[in-house]
C-alpha cells in the first residue's frame, strides 16, 4: 500500500509490534481489544523468536527482524515498544517502510532526532504518536472540563515518586538511577507542558523556559520551568515516598489536583480567602479524596482484569481513529518534540551528576582495592554467579577478603559504587551460551544467579535455563566443583510430610501454586540432578531460608506484608520463623569453597535458634517506628486462603492463584546439621551464642 498518497486508511488497521517487554505485552492486549484493528506480527531485535513464543499469544506471528514483519505483513502501523536508545533508528525505519508510528515513551532521547522523525513522517503523509498514557487517563480528562473554574493558572507542580527496579524485566541487565530517571521523566514533563501550554495565549507560541535544574545520583530531580507567568515546578524522586503521581494546578480562583495513581481529581473552585471556605476546605478535600480513591479502586480493578495500564488503550484508540478517518492526531508533533527538549535538557543534567559521583566512586574503589594483597591464585578461582545480588555480593567480599580469586558474570558491569573491591567482572547472560574463557583459572563455580521477580517466563529464562548453562559450562572447562544456592521452599511442607522438613524430604515439584521463585528452584534443582551425574561435577546444594540481614533489616516475606502505618504479620505472634542471616549464609558458603570435599551434599540453611514473628517484628519496628502490628491467627490464614485464591482468579486471570497459607504459613525445620556446618563455618559466633544462652 502506498502511503504516501493519503494518511487514511480503508478497512481494519494492520497493526505491528516491536518490542514484547513488559510494555509490549500491555501493547499487545490493547490491540487484541480493538475492534477496528488486527495485530498481525511481532518483533523484537533483543528477543529470540523461539523464546518469545512461550508468552506471546497462541498463533501470533513472530519476526526475527523489521523487513520481515513487513514483507509478510504489510501493516498500517506500528508500535516501537523497545528500550529508549533504540526508537531513534527504528522509528526511521517503521517510516521509510511507509507505516503510520506509534513510539513509547521517551519517543527519543534528543530533540534532534525527534525534529527529524517528525519531519520525515510529514513528507510521507503519516501520521506519528507518542505514549504519553497519561493525557488520556481519567484525571487530565476530567481536568481539562474543570480548567475555566480556576481562573488564570499562576503555578503548578508535577510530581512523580517511583519505586526503582533492580534489573529489567524478562532478563535484562541491572538498571542505574540515570536509566530509570530518564525512563520515567517523561510522564512528569508531559502533563506539566500541557498545561503550562494552556495557559499561553492562543496567539503565541512561546518556547518553555527551564530556569533551573538540580539533580542528584541517587535518583532525585528538581526543576523550575515557566511559560510567560505561569511557573512549573517537577520533582521527580526515586527515594521519596509513598509512591505518587499527581498534577496540582494553581489558579487565580482556586485549584486542581490531579492524583494518577488513584485515578481522582480533587478540585477547590472558588478563592477560598475567607473565614468560611478556610474552615470548610480541609472537609471538602477530605470527601473529594475519599470517593476518587472508591472510584480510582474500581477502575484499577477494572484495569487489572484488562490487565492494560489506565490510558493505553485510549491512547491507541485515538491514534487509530485519527489515522482511519482523518481526525487530529492525539498529541501534536510539536508537543512531542517539546517534550523530547525538556528531558534531554534535564537528562544531561542528570547525566552529569552521575558521571561526578561515578568519578568519586572509581576513585575511592582504586583506593581500596590498592589496599588488599594479591590474590591467590595457587588455590584457583571462585566463579560467583549472581555477584552483584543481595546474598552474591556479600559472598564475593567474603571470599576475595580471605585471597580468592574472585570473578563475577553480570549482564551489565556495575557502576563503581556497588562493586566489591579486588573482584573481577565479566559481562555475561547465564541464560546464553558462555565463552569458555569466563572459567579459566576457576576451580569453584558458586552460583547464587536466580530470577527473584517476573512471571514463569523470567524464571524460566533467570532460573532453570542459566542453571543449565552454568552447569554446562562447568562440564566443558572440566569446573569439577558446583556450589548450587537453593531455597529451602523447595520442599514437600512439614504438614505434608508429618514431621520436620529435613535434607531428605522430597522436592515439591510442578506446584506453581507456590510462586514462579519457588517453580524456578525445584527446577534447577531437578535438572542439576539429571545433567551433573556421570558430568565429572561434584555439586553441593546449599538451600537457605528466608534470607535476613539483620545489619541492614527488612521483614522476610513470611512474616506478612505492610498496610498502611499497620504491620499484618501472618501468623501468631509468639510462632518460630525460621530465618538465615546473610552473614551467615557467606561464611557457610565460604566454608563449603574452602573445605569442599567434607562438606555435605545437601543442606537445609536455617538459624539454629529461630526467632518468633513478634521478635522480627519488633527489629523491623527499630527502624520503622511508625508502623503497629496486626497478628492474623494461622487457623484464620488458613481460613481465608480459599476465598483469596478466587480472588486472585478473578483479578487476574490467566494467572496461577498463590496460595497464602502456604506462602506465609511457618516451617519445622531439622537443624542439626545446620547447627553442625554453622559451628565449623564460624566456631566463634557458636561460643558466643552458647555464651548467651
Amino acid at each position: 500500500m502506498n502511503h504516501e498518497k493519503g494518511i487514511r486508511v480503508t478497512g481494519k488497521l494492520r497493526v505491528g509490534i516491536i518490542g514484547c517487554g513488559k510494555m509490549g505485552i500491555q501493547h499487545i492486549r490493547a490491540v487484541q481489544n480493538m475492534q477496528n484493528a488486527d495485530l498481525v506480527g511481532v518483533s523484537d531485535p533483543g528477543i529470540d523468536p523461539d523464546g518469545m513464543k512461550s508468552f506471546l499469544p497462541r498463533g501470533l506471528p513472530v519476526f526475527n527482524n523489521i523487513p520481515d514483519l513487513f514483507r509478510s505483513t504489510n501493516p498500517n502501523v506500528i508500535h516501537v515498544v523497545t528500550p529508549p536508545a533504540s526508537h531513534y533508528e527504528l522509528a526511521k525505519s517503521v517510516l521509510e517502510h511507509g507505516a503510520h508510528l506509534l513510539v513509547e515513551k521517551p519517543f527519543t532521547l534528543e530533540r534532534k532526532h525527534a525534529e527529524e522523525i517528525v519531519a520525515l513522517a510529514a513528507s510521507r503523509n503519516l501520521r506519528i504518536c507518542a505514549g504519553h498514557q497519561l493525557l488520556f487517563e481519567k484525571p487530565t480528562i476530567a481536568a481539562d472540563s474543570l480548567l475555566p473554574l480556576i481562573g488564570n493558572l499562576v503555578h503548578m507542580d508535577s510530581y512523580f515518586s517511583f519505586r526503582p527496579v533492580r534489573r529489567s524485566p524478562g532478563g535484562g541487565g541491572a538498571i542505574g538511577p540515570l536509566d530509570q530517571l530518564m525512563d520515567i521523566l517523561p510522564h512528569p514533563v508531559y502533563v506539566l507542558l500541557k498545561y503550562l501550554r494552556s495557559s499561553a495565549l492562543l496567539t503565541e507560541s512561546p518556547a518553555v523556559d527551564l530556569r533551573f535544574v538540580e539533580a542528584d545520583p541517587s535518583g532525585d530531580v528538581f526543576a523550575i520551568l515557566r511559560l510567560g507567568s505561569v511557573t512549573g515546578r517537577l520533582v521527580i524522586t526515586l527515594n521519596g515516598r509513598p509512591v505518587e503521581s499527581y498534577l496540582r494546578i494553581v489558579g487565580t480562583n482556586g485549584s486542581l489536583f490531579l492524583d494518577y495513581v488513584h485515578g481522582s481529581v480533587m478540585q477547590l473552585p472558588g478563592p477560598g480567602s475567607s473565614a468560611i471556605p478556610i474552615l470548610l476546605n480541609p472537609y471538602s478535600e477530605a470527601r473529594q479524596m475519599a470517593t476518587g480513591a472508591m472510584k480510582g479502586f474500581f477502575h484499577l480493578v477494572a484495569s487489572k482484569r484488562r490487565g492494560i495500564y489506565p490510558g493505553v488503550q485510549e491512547l491507541i484508540e485515538a491514534f487509530y481513529v485519527s489515522v482511519l478517518d482523518g481526525a487530529p492526531v492525539p498529541i501534536h508533533a510539536s508537543d512531542i518534540v517539546e517534550t523530547v527538549g525538556v528531558c534531554e535538557t534535564i537528562g544531561n543534567e542528570i547525566r552529569r551528576t552521575c558521571e561526578r559521583a561515578e568519578a568519586d566512586s572509581e576513585a575511592t574503589y582504586r583506593i581500596r582495592e590498592s589496599e588488599l594483597g594479591p590474590h591467590d591464585t595457587s588455590r584457583g578461582g571462585v566463579l560467583v554467579t549472581g555477584g552483584t545480588g543481595f546474598l552474591g555480593r556479600k559472598v564475593a567480599a567474603e571470599l576475595r577478603r580471605i585471597g580468592y580469586l574472585v570473578r563475577v558474570p553480570a549482564r551489565t558491569i556495575p557502576a563503581y559504587s556497588m562493586r566489591v573491591p579486588g573482584v573481577e567482572y565479566v559481562k555475561a547472560d547465564l541464560a546464553d551460551p558462555l565463552p569458555s574463557r569466563i572459567l579459566d583459572g576457576i576451580r569453584v563455580i558458586v552460583h547464587c544467579a536466580a530470577e527473584t521477580v517476573g512471571k514463569k517466563e523470567a524464571h524460566e529464562r533467570n532460573s532453570v535455563l542459566a542453571t543449565r548453562n552454568i552447569l554446562k559450562a562447568a562440564v566443558a572447562a572440566k569446573v569439577g566443583r558446583f556450589i548450587h544456592i537453593s531455597s529451602i521452599a523447595v520442599l514437600k511442607s512439614s504438614r505434608e510430610m508429618r514431621g520436620p522438613v529435613e535434607e531428605s524430604t522430597p522436592l515439591d515439584l510442578d506446584n506453581e501454586g507456590r510462586g514462579p521463585y519457588i517453580w524456578g528452584k525445584a527446577e534447577s534443582e531437578r535438572l542439576l540432578g539429571n545433567i551433573a551425574k556421570g558430568s565429572g561435577v561434584d555439586v553441593r546444594i546449599i538451600r537457605l531460608g528466608p534470607l535476613v540481614d539483620f545489619n541492614d533489616y527488612a521483614p522476610p516475606g513470611r512474616l506478612g506484608r505492610e498496610v498502611g502505618r499497620r504491620f499484618i504479620c501472618m501468623g501468631n505472634r509468639g510462632e518460630k520463623l525460621s530465618v538465615c542471616d546473610i552473614e551467615t549464609a557467606a561464611k557457610v558458603i565460604r566454608f563449603y569453597v574452602e573445605r569442599f570435599e567434607e562438606s555435605p551434599p545437601i543442606l537445609n540453611l536455617v538459624e539454629p535458634d529461630a526467632p518468633s514473628r513478634k521478635e522480627l517484628f519488633e527489629k523491623l519496628k527499630k527502624i520503622r517506628p511508625d508502623l503497629s502490628a496486626v497478628y492474623v491467627p494461622g487457623f484464620l490464614v488458613k481460613s481465608i486462603s480459599p476465598p483469596m485464591k478466587l480472588l486472585q482468579k478473578i483479578l487476574m486471570p490467566g494467572r496461577k492463584p498463590i496460595d497464602i497459607y502456604s506462602a506465609f504459613s511457618s516451617e519445622n525445620y531439622g537443624i542439626d546439621l545446620a547447627r553442625k556446618v554453622i559451628s565449623l563455618a564460624d566456631p566463634r559466633s557458636t561460643q558466643e551464642a552458647s555464651r548467651n544462652g
